[in-house]
C-alpha cells in the first residue's frame, strides 16, 4: 500500500485546475463518484464508517495480538485502501474519521512510510485522534508508537534506523510535543551512540535528552561519556 504515493501521481496527471473543477463539478452519487462533491462526500463517508464501527467490533472481539495484526494488514487497510486514495485526490477537507484509523493501522502493523505520509496529510488537514487517545493529536501518536517501537526493536538487538533519526528533528523542533517524548529520542540515539563508542554524539544526545526532562535517568551514561572523552583526550594530545 502506498497511499501518498498514488496521491501524488494522480494529483500530478490531473492538474491542480482539474483536479479543482472535478471536485466541484455536480455528480450524481455513486461509489465510483462518492467524493466528487462536499454532499456526495459526507454520505459516502457515513457509510465507510458504519463499515469501520463493524471492523472495530471484530478487532476488540480477537482476544490474540496476532490475529488482530493480521486481520488489519491483510483484509482491513487493503479494503480502506480506494476510499483513501479517493479521498486524497478529491481535495475536500473534512473530519475523516477513517483516515485516522487507517493511519492507526498502520502504524500499528509497523508499516512506518505509508503511515508516516498519511500522518503528515492529516497534520495539514487538522484531522483529530479519536477519543480513545485521550486527547492526544496526530503529532503525539506517531512520535510515540515510533519511539516505543524504536526502543522495542534496541531491547531485540535489532536497528529501529531509520525511523528513529529520521523523526528526531520533528519531534524536537517541529511538532508541539510533551518534553519527555523528544527527551526519549536522544535518550535512545545516545545509547546507540555510546555502543558504538562515539562519545562525543552520545553525549550532546544525553545531555539533550536531561535538558529537556531532567528525570531521564541519564546521570550514569553522562559520566561514563565524560571519563571515555577525558581518557581520549591525552593520545589526541600526544598525537599532534
Amino acid at each position: 500500500m502506498s497511499l501518498a504515493l498514488a496521491h501524488k501521481r494522480r494529483t500530478l496527471a490531473m492538474g491542480s485546475a482539474a483536479a479543482i473543477a472535478a471536485a466541484a463539478a455536480p455528480q450524481a452519487y455513486s461509489p465510483a463518484e462518492a467524493l466528487s462533491s462536499p454532499a456526495n462526500a459526507k454520505k459516502h463517508l457515513l457509510l465507510m464508517e458504519a463499515a469501520l464501527d463493524q471492523d472495530l467490533e471484530r478487532l476488540s472481539n480477537l482476544k490474540n495480538l496476532a490475529s488482530k495484526q493480521a486481520l488489519k494488514r491483510d483484509e482491513l487497510l487493503p479494503k480502506y485502501q480506494d476510499f483513501i486514495q479517493r479521498y486524497m485526490d478529491s481535495g475536500l477537507v473534512m473530519e475523516n474519521r477513517v483516515l485516522v484509523q487507517v493511519m492507526v493501522w498502520l502504524f500499528d502493523t509497523v508499516q512506518f512510510e505509508d503511515g508516516l505520509e498519511l500522518a503528515d496529510f492529516a497534520i495539514g488537514q487538522g484531522q483529530q485522534m479519536p477519543e480513545r487517545f485521550k486527547r492526544r493529536d496526530v503529532q503525539t501518536f506517531v512520535a510515540d508508537a515510533v519511539i516505543d517501537w524504536a526502543y522495542a526493536e534496541h531491547n531485540g538487538g535489532r536497528s529501529p534506523e531509520p525511523y528513529l533519526s529520521n523523526l528526531l528533528p520533528r519531534v524536537d523542533g517541529e511538532w508541539d510535543l510533551t518534553e519527555q517524548i523528544p527527551s526519549k529520542y536522544h535518550k535512545l540515539v545516545g545509547i546507540r551512540a555510546m555502543e558504538a563508542e562515539q562519545w562525543e554524539t552520545a553525549l550532546h544526545h544525553l545531555e539533550r535528552s536531561t535538558a529537556l526532562y531532567a528525570k531521564a535517568g541519564n546521570e550514569t551514561r553522562i559520566a561514563k561519556c565524560r571519563k571515555a572523552l577525558t581518557k581520549q583526550a591525552p593520545a589526541v594530545t600526544g598525537a599532534q
